[in-house]
């Protein structure tokens, strides 16, 4: 088993929820852009327990968060 264990993925909305097995942290994860945009990668950012419950039940909710993680707004909750 990895680190990021995933609990729940929406591929239609190209995010997965989880856990970090080294920190216990939720996570959702999205296929981001690097700078210059020559690569694609998988990256993922600390949620909390009610955000997790949120997008789980309703992968909509979760537009908003995601273009800004695709953004790169949100690197302050990104797990190593």
């Amino acid at each position: 088993m990895g680190r990021f264990v995933d609990i729940a993925v929406f591929r239609a909305h190209r995010f997965s929820l989880g856990r970090d097995a080294e920190t216990g942290a939720l996570y959702l994860s999205t296929p981001v852009s690097g700078f210059n945009r020559a690569a694609e990668y998988e990256a993922y950012f600390r949620i909390s327990a009610e955000a997790f419950e949120q997008f789980r039940a309703d992968p909509d909710a979760a537009e908003a968060f995601l273009e800004a993680c695709r953004n790169h707004e949100h690197e302050d909750r990104r797990l190593a």
